[in-house]
């Protein structure tokens, strides 16, 4: 005769162990899975090789998938910081805000993320970066660097509509700059933003 309660585990008996995490498992499945990208990557290259215009197809296909990507990601980052709407009869107030920005070293890119509040949905606006070099103390008959400035339009999603630009700081040699974010929307109204920034040395 079978006991009722056959099914269930004995009280008294040990738990079954369970195995954790094993870095070093993990770690060979890596190694495995870069073997075969590799392997797949060599294989790809020799098909290039003697097939160059589809090659070159799917080059472009590549190509055109990244641009679209930094397309999206450039478009906004992360959700706004403008402030909440208040009344819904009140008219939200046009402002600009940007982020601190991270000292960058020279030859490198500047990145600069700003929020465009109050402006309806769909409004085209016109931005303006300029980053210009402080004056030091020294050599007053040196030429002052002309200064980086780099234009460009948009439109925003809503009344708080949050973005990222980049900056090529191309050959800006290191030292101390202000840098100048202005943004004009459809009536002329502008609105600007004002950082120092240390471009660092490499």
């Amino acid at each position: 005769m079978s006991q009722p309660f056959s099914g269930f585990p004995d009280p008294g008996a040990p738990r079954p162990f369970r195995r954790r995490f094993q870095p070093g498992v993990a770690q060979e499945a890596l190694r495995k899975a870069l073997r075969r990208a590799q392997r797949y990557c060599g294989d790809l290259w020799l098909r290039g090789k003697r097939n160059p215009r589809t090659f070159g197809l799917i080059g472009g296909a590549v190509a055109l998938t990244l641009v679209g990507a930094y397309a999206v990601s450039a478009s906004g980052v992360g959700p706004s910081v403008c402030p909440p709407a208040g009344e819904a009869r009140s008219t939200p107030r046009f402002l600009l805000l940007m982020d601190p920005v991270l000292d960058p070293a020279a030859r490198s890119e500047l990145e600069i993320h700003y929020d465009v509040c109050g402006l309806p949905s769909g409004t085209a606006y016109r931005g303006r970066v300029r980053l210009s070099q402080q004056r030091t103390g020294g050599k007053k008959k040196s030429a002052k660097p002309k200064p980086l400035v780099i234009t460009f339009h948009d439109k925003v999603d809503g009344p708080a509509s949050r973005r990222r630009h980049q900056l090529d700081l191309g050959s800006t040699k290191p030292g101390t700059y202000t840098l100048e974010l202005a943004v004009a929307d459809n009536q002329g109204r502008e609105r600007k933003r004002f950082q120092k920034v240390l471009i660092r040395s490499q």
